[in-house]
């Protein structure tokens, strides 16, 4: 996106018909937006999961990943360890589970496994866009609770750093890559609120809503003003003085008279009129707010603190370094420094340099940053200093003053409050006694006068909140239709995806999902489900059967999860087929196929039923075995992938004596053509993902690839232009026998062609795909 949440809404803003006042509140309450353009997103697959000591896994086990778009799953019975393996990928990278977060602590203290002595272990190999080699999260324990670990990364060419450095936390619970049975359970039946937020969250609204939040703030704040004139109101007038009857008429008109009142106060007095007058204006004396300076100094000494930590440094210097190693980047040859002649400009020094080059940058961010925001904050505080009323002593009003001017915000931070606290005191003391000497001028009027000259400060506040009060309610008023109408933008598309999914899911079902919305703010927020049962309108809830709370549940999630903004390229789904029934099981499988076209989607089930549904279906996917054996022991076990399918396939069809030999001449090749596809297609996605191209290039180059060869150029050479090369790459590799292989596998996929042997055909197939995949 070119322009920010906040320049999307000044920009409408601009074009609106609102008065300026109320344009002006709504640039103060949206501030600056501090999510900015956003940063570059590198998407991670998943390349193996490996556990040692951790939930039911005792000695290490690995679980071996192919890091690219596809539908893994993970299979055995309960018990055999395969959630062990979910498990561990989510507390890897977040160091919590949320299926225990809300258990009893019996739970957070149940983690360790019974059989295996050594530190408890986890770790998760990735492998993140533009890196040529995978990184590693390894999260190990130092004591008995589940929260008592540690966690760190490897990354390529670089010493271990803390996980805190990949910059996931936010995305990790934006886009939360994993999802458990019990987590689908608690997002539908939890609170309406939690469901808004689970799926409202990826909308980037979050500078709406603080905006909001501070209106209705500003907007409290007026109202409590308006609102303490009122209550005070009641009891001035309560006298049987002529004076009192006449403020009390002023008082009972729809919107009294301020000024009329105050003459009624200050009328029939001994003194004479100047100094009646000063003593009015005295009584209404207003010093600074001391709430308000000491929480912009509370920003300022935060601001010193922050320009503190940075002092020494200098951002100018930090980017001159960064540039000038830079530079010595682009030319480092291994050989010695030639400035100095000393240290040797290798690949370990390029390592070191880089890694200085991102902190000297982010140094230099950070002093200006520091600088900026103290700048920011001292202007903040003289910004509330104005001129002292008269009647306060000339030293107290003397130094709020100075502080206007004060160059060092180290003594502002010291003086303003001092200052205005002071201040502040003398102007009551000055009121105090003013009103008390108004009082005395009038013995029988003291209390009335006294009361309403009090009130009147209250009034005239109240006066000056109406009209503002009425400017911000416009402004969130706005505001909310301008969130409403981008809520809706945002969450169409996320709501066709959830409607699309559920069809999938749906089946043989009677409840039809429509549009899927975000309605209501604050305590008030849902999300709004068109459901229907035989086109009758009928509560989501209600009507649903366990089977489709769960399909819903994920209907709503995978979506979320799917989001292009996602750095994450891989689901990890644990148990999601329980309470379905088998028709939409298969729906689920079509579901996580489809999805599994552009993510790596990893599922864990021990319900037979998920894979079958694959197989039957003819859709992608393979599938790894778990195998409990005594003591904790956890071994996995290939059982299926794409190429092994089509080997089967080719050797039962080759072996079959009940199929006529022209059928299995005939479909034979294409068997084994699919078979050798799926090799290229997997060693294709490894190769140009480690050479750091962009995820979805790849995905487009794979998509244009429609010959064979062109898909056996891009797993040989990355090149998919390359396909006229392939059949001598091959001969030149493997021998005359793998290019004649291929030819003959394009050749029989338009016509019939003479295949000689099916066994030999089979074997150098199975063959062929072995060697490509291990090169």
């Amino acid at each position: 996106m070119s322009e920010t949440l906040r320049d999307l809404v000044a920009a409408r803003l601009a074009g609106s018909m609102l008065d300026p006042a109320v344009q002006r509140i709504l640039l103060e309450a949206l501030g600056e937006d501090e999510t900015g353009l956003g940063r570059p997103i590198r998407r991670a697959y998943l390349r193996s999961v490996t556990v040692s000591g951790f939930r039911g896994i005792g000695r290490t086990a690995r679980l071996p990943l192919v890091p690219r778009p596809g539908l893994t799953l993970v299979v055995g019975r309960n018990g055999s360890g395969k959630s062990s393996f979910a498990e561990a990928v989510e507390i890897a990278l977040t160091g919590d589970n949320a299926r225990w977060s809300s258990r009893s602590d019996i739970w957070r203290r149940s983690w360790r496994n019974l059989h295996e002595s050594a530190t408890p272990q986890v770790a998760v190999e990735l492998l993140i866009e533009g890196d040529t080699e995978p990184s590693t999260v390894i999260r190990e324990w130092t004591g008995d609770d589940v929260g008592e670990s540690r966690a760190e990364v490897e990354r390529p060419g670089g010493d271990p750093v803390p996980l805190a450095e990949l910059g996931w936390g936010p995305d990790l619970a934006l886009y939360r890559p994993f999802l458990s049975y019990s987590e689908l359970g608690q997002m539908i039946s939890g609170r309406p609120s939690e469901m808004y937020d689970a799926v409202a969250t990826i909308l980037g609204l979050e500078l709406l809503a603080t905006a909001d939040k501070y209106l209705r703030d500003r907007a409290s704040g007026l109202e409590k003003v308006i609102k303490q004139a009122e209550a005070e109101l009641p009891g001035l007038a309560d006298t049987g003085d002529p004076r009192a009857q006449a403020a009390e008429a002023v008082l009972q008109s729809r919107k009294p008279d301020l000024d009329r009142l105050a003459e009624l106060v200050a009328g029939d007095h001994t003194a004479d009129d100047a100094e009646m007058v000063r003593l009015r204006r005295q009584a209404e004396l207003s010093g600074p707010d001391v709430a308000a300076v000491e929480e912009r100094v509370v920003r300022l000494r935060a601001a010193l603190a922050a320009a503190e930590q940075v002092r020494g440094t200098s951002a100018e210097d930090a980017r001159q370094r960064a540039e000038l190693l830079e530079r010595a980047l682009t030319h480092f040859c291994g050989q010695a420094c030639p400035v100095c002649g000393g240290a040797q400009l290798d690949d370990i020094w390029a390592g070191q340099a880089r890694d200085e080059v991102a902190r000297l940058r982010g140094e230099a961010v950070a002093a200006d940053d520091a600088r900026r925001e103290l700048r920011v904050a001292t202007q903040a505080v003289q910004e509330l200093v104005e001129n002292p009323p008269a009647g306060v002593p000339p030293e107290v009003g003397a130094a709020w003053t100075a502080c206007r001017t004060l160059a060092d915000p180290v003594v502002l931070a010291q003086e303003a409050p001092r200052a205005a606290t002071a201040l502040a005191a003398a102007c009551r003391d000055a009121q105090e006694q003013a009103v008390k000497r108004l009082a005395d001028l009038d013995g029988r009027w003291k209390e009335t006068a006294a009361a309403l000259a009090a009130w009147l400060v209250t009034a005239r506040r109240a006066e000056a909140a109406r009209p503002e009060l009425k400017q911000v309610k416009a402004a969130r008023k706005w505001l909310r239709d301008v969130h409403d109408e981008l809520r809706a933008e945002r969450m169409a598309p996320l709501g066709e995806s959830s409607q699309m999914i559920w069809e999938l899911l749906r089946q043989q079902s009677n409840v039809t999902l429509g549009p899927i919305q975000l309605a209501g703010s604050a305590t008030q927020r849902r999300v709004v489900m068109d459901v229907s049962v035989d086109d009758i309108e009928a509560p989501a809830l209600g009507v649903m059967s366990q089977g489709e709370l769960q399909a819903l549940a994920l209907a709503l999630f995978l979506p979320r999860a799917a989001s292009r903004q996602s750095p994450f390229s891989f689901l990890v789904i644990d148990d999601p087929v329980q309470s379905m029934d088998p028709a939409k099981v298969d729906g689920l499988a079509r579901v996580l196929a489809m999805i599994g076209e552009t993510r790596q989607v990893v599922v864990f089930t021990h319900d037979t039923r998920l894979p079958q549904a694959l197989k039957y279906l003819r859709l992608p996917a393979t599938i790894i075995e778990v195998v409990r054996r005594e003591r904790s022991v956890v071994e996995l076990k290939e059982s299926d992938d794409p190429v092994a399918r089509a080997l089967r396939d080719a050797r039962a069809l080759a072996k079959s004596g009940r199929v006529p030999d022209d059928v299995v001449r005939q479909v034979l090749p294409g068997l084994c053509r699919t078979a050798l596809e799926a090799a290229f297609l997997e060693v294709a996605w490894h190769r140009l993902l480690t050479a750091g191209q962009d995820h979805g290039l790849v995905e487009r180059q794979i998509g244009d690839a429609h010959k064979l060869t062109e898909l056996a150029a891009l797993a040989l050479y990355g090149d998919a232009s390359k396909w006229s090369q392939v059949l001598g790459e091959l001969n030149l590799r493997y021998g005359h026998w793998a290019g004649d292989l291929v030819v003959l596998c394009n050749k029989a996929a338009h016509q019939a062609v003479p295949i000689g042997d099916v066994d030999e055909l089979v074997g150098q197939t199975a063959r062929l795909a072995k060697l490509v995949r291990s090169s």
